[in-house]
C-alpha cells in the first residue's frame, strides 16, 4: 500500500510540474489564435497583409487566416484592435469606394490611422494587391469595402514611435 501512495504522490507532483510549465509558456494577452499569432510574428519591415470582410475574393495561393465565425462576428473593428495590439503599422491602403459606400468604416479608419500614410485605390487594384499579400485575415465583417491592406513598420524603437496608435481610438 505504501508503494501505491508514493506512486499517487509522484503522479500528483508530475502533473503539477507539467501544468506549471504550460502556464509559463501560455500567452498572457493579445492574439490567441495560433495561426494569426504566427503570421503576425513573421512580418518584417515593409511586408503587407490584408484584413478583409466576409465576401472578399481571397486568392487560393495566399495563406488564409479565417477568423469568420458568423455574419458580422468578428467585425473589422474587433479584428483590427487585436491585430494592432501585436504589430506596428506604417501604411494603410483601402478601397476609395469605402468613403461613399461605408462612411462609418472610412471615418473609423481615418481616426485610427492618423499617424500612418493612408492610401486610397480602387477595389479592383486592392484585389490585385491581395495576390502578393503575405497572408489574408478574413473577418465576419459585412459592411461594404471593409478591406484594409496593412504594411508593417520596423519594430525599432526610434521608428515605431512615429506610428503609435491610441488604443482609445479603436
Amino acid at each position: 500500500m505504501a508503494g501505491l501512495k508514493a506512486c499517487h504522490v509522484l503522479s500528483e507532483n508530475f502533473f503539477e510540474i507539467i501544468l506549471s510549465e504550460r502556464v509559463k509558456k501560455m500567452k498572457k494577452r493579445g492574439v490567441i489564435n495560433q495561426q494569426l499569432s504566427n503570421a503576425l510574428a513573421g512580418l518584417g519591415h515593409g511586408d503587407y497583409f490584408l484584413l478583409c470582410d466576409a465576401g472578399f475574393p481571397i486568392p487560393k495561393e495566399v495563406e488564409r487566416v479565417d477568423l469568420a465565425l458568423t455574419f458580422g462576428i468578428p467585425n473589422m473593428d474587433q479584428c483590427l484592435k487585436a491585430i494592432l495590439d501585436e504589430i506596428v503599422v506604417q501604411k494603410v491602403t483601402i478601397a476609395k469606394e469605402m468613403k461613399d459606400l461605408n462612411d462609418e468604416g472610412y471615418q473609423f479608419l481615418k481616426r485610427v490611422f492618423k499617424n500612418q500614410k493612408l492610401c486610397e485605390i480602387s477595389q479592383a487594384e486592392l484585389v490585385k494587391l491581395a495576390d502578393n499579400a503575405k497572408f489574408i485575415v478574413r473577418s465576419g465583417e459585412l459592411r461594404c469595402y471593409s478591406n484594409i491592406l496593412l504594411e508593417a513598420a520596423s519594430g525599432v524603437e526610434t521608428f515605431k514611435n512615429d506610428f503609435i496608435i491610441d488604443p482609445a481610438q479603436i
